[in-house]
């Protein structure tokens, strides 16, 4: 792998954690709302447990968001291309993809229910 290489990956995990926290924003934008306008016990429940679920997922891509960039930094403070080549990057990369792999499909599946969920209380 050539340093361009590995900074288009990087940039790319960095873009995917940028959505995530973005699309969770308008999730929070959406529940304030709703709070707003419906209140009953079921629905306030509800809402904090999805605001947890909210602030463990920030705390999971801040932390991985955290480790990409150390990574980076480490890759652009080496001189040498063999560094690039080194199976330990690799391996934190791959690591790294895999880690996102999960972290995109899990939100997928929670941010599909949270916003049926939604609906099915505007309706």
């Amino acid at each position: 792998m050539n340093k361009e290489v590995l900074y288009m990956d990087l940039d790319g995990l960095l873009s995917t954690l940028d959505v995530v926290q973005e699309e969770q924003t308008a999730i929070k934008r959406k529940l304030s709302v709703l709070l707003d306008n419906v209140i009953s016990n079921h629905i306030i429940n509800w809402a904090e447990d999805i605001h947890q679920q909210i602030l463990n997922r920030e705390a999971a891509v801040q932390l991985l968001r955290k480790d990409i960039i150390a990574l980076k930094k480490t890759i652009v403070q080496k001189k040498s291309v063999i560094y690039f080549f080194d199976n330990q990057y690799v391996k934190m990369i791959t690591k790294y993809k895999e880690q996102m792999a999960y972290l995109q499909n899990e939100f997928n599946i929670w941010s599909k229910a949270t916003a049926e969920k939604f609906d099915s209380i505007v309706a």
